[in-house]
């Protein structure tokens, strides 16, 4: 098994000195890795965006703010030399597969080889407001990622026939700025996108909740490389974690119960919910890939937020002190784990938790290497 690695949520809002300062200090704290969402849209509906409801409302108008990873990746590497830089993740839907292709490798290019392709099938919030096709996703990302393959294989005209993508005699002529294009990542959940990753991906980067069902998807993913005749061990097995931390376990518990913490936590598929009782307040199956927070009014939004069970918000986040966070991490290293992306969303229930939150995350990843 691999050194454990670490990475975290890269700033996707201005200022551009915020951002650029931030890669700097992650890379001196020895973070692995900054990943990026590329989002539209957050999860919290306008309406409940308020200032007598939400302290942050004050001093933004809206919380959808964010800005492409692409020209942030490449600014922020401009300053560092060593972290490495990815999308936590992307999609073929708003970005065609040779799009991302161009642009990854060019990326290669400007980081001097540090880039990350993460991708997923997309989320509903960031393609249905828009216009866009959410249908058949996995299809739609086992295809775009092997067009990607193949155009990052050589520099020949390529064919591809689809369901979803046509190509003819398309033809990507840079190289990569090293020996191998860049890595790519998938966020796979279920049999065949877990199958697909195995095939196709060099890292994993998914969101588990419990340490026994991550290991026992990530030895599909170790199955499936070996029946393509790749390394058992030729995907990164990643993770990404919600944080809320604080400094005692009780102070973490009270961020809980928080509104936006609330509303994040309906992201969760409705197996979380069927484990406390209660069916998914949102009716949703897949609550991360299908929530779409501008369908909901205030009113509404706050029904399903208070709907959301203790037990819920309990399992969906790793929470308590950074101690308490690295002792729920020991079993999902002892799975497989290879890499954590630390997603500190503690300030979404109080905005003054910010201050503070290097120190906690420092301990946190203190703690994860002394795992090895």
């Amino acid at each position: 098994m691999r050194r454990l690695e670490v990475g975290a949520l890269g700033i996707t809002r201005p200022p551009m000195g915020a951002v650029m300062a931030q890669a700097a200090a992650l890379e001196a704290e020895g973070v692995d890795t900054l990943w990026y969402s590329d989002h539209f849209l957050h999860w919290f509906p306008p309406g409940v965006w308020t200032p007598d409801l939400v302290p942050q409302a004050a001093a933004s108008p809206t919380p959808h703010v964010f800005l492409d990873p692409v020209p942030l990746m490449a600014a922020a590497a401009q300053g560092t030399e060593r972290i490495r830089f990815g999308t936590g993740v992307t999609d073929a839907v708003r970005r065609h597969p040779a799009v991302l292709a161009q642009t990854f490798l060019t990326l290669d290019h400007v980081t001097g080889g540090r880039s990350i392709l993460g991708i997923g099938v997309g989320e509903a919030e960031n393609i249905t407001p828009l216009g866009l096709p959410y249908d058949r996703t996995a299809s739609r990302l086992i295809e775009s990622v092997e067009i990607i393959r193949r155009l990052w294989a050589t520099t020949e005209p390529v064919d591809f026939d689809g369901d979803h993508f046509t190509l003819r005699q398309a033809i990507l002529g840079a190289e990569p700025f090293g020996d191998a294009p860049p890595p790519l990542w998938m966020a796979a959940h279920r049999p065949r996108l877990l199958r697909a990753a195995g095939r196709l991906a060099d890292g994993w980067l998914p969101i588990f909740l419990d340490a026994g069902d991550y290991g026992r998807a990530l030895a599909d993913v170790r199955a499936a490389s070996v029946a393509a005749g790749r390394p058992a061990d030729a995907v990164t097995a990643g993770l990404y974690a919600w944080l809320v931390m604080d400094d005692t376990r009780e102070g973490a518990e009270r961020l809980l119960d928080s509104l936006l913490l609330r509303l994040v936590a309906l992201t969760a598929p409705a197996e979380e919910y069927e484990r406390a009782g209660v069916e998914h307040p949102l009716a949703s199956r897949w609550g991360l890939l299908d929530f779409v927070p501008t369908d909901l009014t205030r009113e509404e939004a706050l029904a399903a937020a208070a709907a959301v069970p203790d037990e819920v918000l309990r399992s969906y986040y790793f929470w308590g002190t950074p101690d308490d966070v690295v002792e729920r991490l020991r079993p999902f290293r002892a799975a497989g784990m290879e890499h954590v992306d630390l997603v500190d969303v503690a300030a979404l229930g109080d905005p003054t938790r910010a201050a503070s939150a290097g120190e906690r995350r420092r301990a946190v990843i203190a703690g994860l290497r002394a795992l090895d």
